[in-house]
């Protein structure tokens, strides 16, 4: 197999272990009794304690699975296409590791029982042949191959149970019955030991434990004997069962220990028992249950937890933390924030899977120092954190709201799953603000559609959010109550390109309306998509008074060269007067500055529409002729309008006029003209200032007193109209881009209507 070299980076031991929730010490009687709060572990003297050291970088979803003198054995998660597999890898204290079974390989490296450089590796799934591998051996060392179904006889069936050391155990199921046996090899030559003493009523054995000269068994008895599971260690020497011990050792991972001096397993998942191995009564103590229960032992203390992934558990679960009592008694004291595996190590040490908030997700050592308290230290990293906490995020520095049609996927990565988190996007000038929160629990990651709103419930279409800075506050509390919550926040700029009617500078139309004493309001829309209709999202906003003086007034775009739409009125005199968008919803327009006067010759005024493809608006007008004039858009405040260019007559049979924009697809914007009979007629613009000839889109429409070119009031793209008539009541015409049909059946909206005020011009 090859070798490679494991990257590296700088980390620190710990030596320190901090007081958690309360619990209780293993008692010397069969039941337990409460005792104080864990403690602290003893911080080592000076010189022993938190100097930087290389820490080899081991793959997230990586566990550990056996270990010995020179390594330790991991298993590490791939997926593919709904299939789990894993990659079984050999770690050195130099940092270099070997590759023992790739993932989708024949068959996994499995544990050796005992503190060992011997991996066991089968041929396949059905562990017929398994190969003893020494890791510590020279590169191209002969495995040590067990050929089980070369010892089957007639009456004698081989089957694979675990690896303690260089010693296999197997089963061996004979027409009597089932025994357990003790294969050894030198050269090629097996010794083959019954293990005398064991209880009769074994079925099989669940799983195995080993020291250097002993193993230690869970088993489960036969159907006739009630199915039960019980634990027994076996001389490795003598092949002599000791005692047995029924349990109820509940859970996948069989939580079960040995070492040199005890044993200890969960009796359920409420119950841990010690045993001394030279004799005397097991001691119970009774512990809050632990969900997938895991157990360790480290001189004179035993290690226990409940095994999670990574921002799994639940705050406030004693058992979440791996916590060490001693088992002479005493108070008990946390080595880690969490554990997700753990093996005997050598030299007495143990080797878990684990992680703390200071250092992060890792395997760590942990022994027993000078002062005779466990503490662990951090040997290979995964490069993840235990806290939660925030990797990056989508979001910034400029949301464009335009491409998706005033919508957009925001996303945060955290550090890992099982959390509860609000962000906010506050508008920084109003202090408006959008929030969204949710649970996660299955993934780092999380992201929702912001539609572009200052929404407060999902029934809620929600007012369109402003253009400008904003400022996101993400809160998110880990579910498992490691660590502290996650406060973060960054900047973002929200932009969209000008729009037609967009007075208020959010992206969506807003309607300006005239009321029978002359004062202009201006009334926000925003689409709800659960309705499918155009709906206010405020009470309509005073703007001032006066308006009563104009004869004509019309919507025209940005013709002053801001990024806001502004209005012309034109009085009495005939005199042209721009009213200047600001883009301020409290304010929307500017002092007005005259610019123009003789405009008394037209009575159909249409604008806020690109009409020659220069990308500014322009204006179109009627004379009383029937004329129809084109004034380019200049774009400049003072002088907004070129010079007049006539480009057709005839249009005196209508009497409305209205520049849509471009609906149909052509070149340029486009008009609609109402005649007299109430027939609708559509004018594409050819990109020049001109039309090409009209084409009827259908009759009724003199029901309305106004028709007005709001844009894109249903966001979805394209430009649709606005109709106004009698008692307020209104419609939105939806554009379909077809220019043979290019609006859809009028939906009624609500926009004008629930107000006391009554309306007679919509710009």
């Amino acid at each position: 197999m090859t070798s490679r070299t494991a990257r590296r980076r700088l980390s620190t031991a710990i030596t320190a272990v901090l007081a958690v929730t309360a619990g209780t010490a293993l008692a010397a009687a069969p039941s337990a009794t409460a005792a104080p709060a864990l403690a602290p572990a003893a911080v080592a003297a000076p010189g022993d304690t938190a100097k930087a050291q290389d820490v080899a970088e081991l793959p997230v979803r990586t566990e550990i699975t056996s270990a010995g003198p020179g390594g330790y054995l991991t298993s590490t998660e791939q997926y593919d296409d709904g299939t789990y597999s894993y990659d079984y890898y050999w770690h050195r204290p130099d940092g270099t590791s070997t590759l023992v079974v790739a993932a989708w390989g024949r068959g996994p490296a499995l544990p050796n029982a005992a503190v060992s450089d011997i991996v066991p590796v089968p041929d396949d799934y059905d562990y017929r042949v398994i190969r003893l591998r020494d890791m510590s051996a020279p590169a191209g060392t002969a495995p040590v191959v067990f050929d089980l179904a070369k010892l089957n006889k007639p009456d004698a069936t081989y089957r694979y149970v675990g690896t303690i050391g260089s010693t296999l155990l197997v089963q061996v199921t004979k027409t009597a019955g089932k025994e357990l046996h003790l294969l050894t090899k030198s050269g090629d030559t097996i010794t083959d030991r019954p293990v005398t003493g064991l209880p009769a009523s074994i079925d099989r054995v669940e799983d195995v434990r080993g020291t250097a000269d002993a193993a230690f068994l869970a088993y489960r008895t036969t159907a006739a004997a009630g199915d039960k599971t019980g634990v027994v260690t076996v001389d490795l020497a003598t092949a002599a069962a000791g005692t047995a011990r029924p349990t109820s050792i509940p859970g996948w991972n069989h939580p079960f220990a040995i070492d040199g001096t005890h044993l200890a397993w969960w009796q359920d998942g409420t119950t841990l028992v010690t045993a001394d191995r030279a004799g005397g009564a097991p001691k119970p103590v009774t512990l809050p249950r632990a969900e997938r229960p895991a157990v360790g032992l480290v001189g004179g203390w035993v290690l226990h937890g409940t095994a999670t992934e990574v921002g799994g558990g639940t705050a406030g679960d004693p058992q979440l933390p791996l916590t060490a009592r001693p088992l002479a008694g005493g108070d008990p004291v946390k080595v880690l924030d969490r554990m997700s595996s753990l093996t005997a190590g050598p030299d007495g040490s143990l080797l878990v899977r684990g992680g703390t908030v200071e250092h992060g997700e890792g395997v760590y050592r942990v022994t027993v120092g000078a002062d005779g308290t466990p503490a662990a230290e951090l040997v290979a990293s995964t490069g993840e954190d235990t806290a939660l906490t925030l990797k990056k995020t989508n979001v910034g520095p400029v949301v464009d709201l335009d491409p998706q049609n005033n919508r957009i996927t925001m996303s945060w990565d955290l550090s890992h799953p099982g959390y509860a988190y609000e962000v906010r996007l506050v508008h920084k000038k109003t202090g408006r603000l959008y929030r969204y929160s949710m649970t996660m629990d299955y993934a780092p990651s999380f992201s929702f559609l912001w539609r572009g709103n200052f929404a407060v419930g999902d029934n809620d279409p929600g007012k369109s959010a402003f253009n400008g800075d904003y400022r996101w506050e993400l809160d998110a509390k880990p579910t498992n109550g490691i660590g502290p919550d996650l406060h973060t926040t960054g900047d973002f700029t929200v932009v969209r390109s000008p729009k037609v009617h967009d007075f208020g500078d959010n992206g969506s139309p807003d309607l300006l309306v005239t009321t029978t004493d002359g004062n202009l309001y201006q009334l926000d829309t925003a689409y709800d998509v659960w309705k499918r209709k155009v709906v206010p999202v405020d009470y309509p906003n005073y703007v001032s008074a006066g308006w009563k003086g104009y004869q004509l007034t019309e919507s025209v775009g940005n013709v002053g060269g801001t990024s806001a739409p502004d209005v012309v009125g034109r009085d009495a005199s005939g005199g042209l007067w721009l009213h200047p968008g600001t883009g301020d919803e409290r304010s929307p327009l500017g002092p007005r500055v005259k610019i123009g006067t003789g405009w008394g010759v037209y009575d159909k005024l249409a604008g806020g529409s690109d009409l020659d493809g220069d990308g500014r608006a322009d204006l179109v007008a009627t004379d009383t002729a029937g004329a129809l004039w084109f004034y380019k858009g200049t774009g400049n405040a003072t002088s907004p309008f070129a010079p007049r260019k006539k480009i057709g007559t005839g249009w005196g049979i209508y009497n409305q006029l209205t520049a849509t924009g471009n609906i149909a697809g052509a070149a340029a914007g486009d008009l609609v003209a109402r005649d007299k009979d109430g027939v609708l007629w559509l004018y594409l613009g050819k990109g020049d200032g001109t039309f090409a000839p009209r084409v009827k889109i259908g009759g009724g429409w003199n029901q309305y007193t106004q028709i007005a070119a709001v844009g894109d009031a249903t966001m979805d793209g394209r430009n649709d109209l606005y109709v106004f008539g009698p008692d307020n009541t209104s419609y939105v015409y939806a554009g379909t881009g077809s220019w043979s049909a290019p609006f859809a059946t009028r939906v009624p909206t609500d926009a004008l209507t629930n107000t006391s005020l009554r309306f007679t011009n919509v710009l």
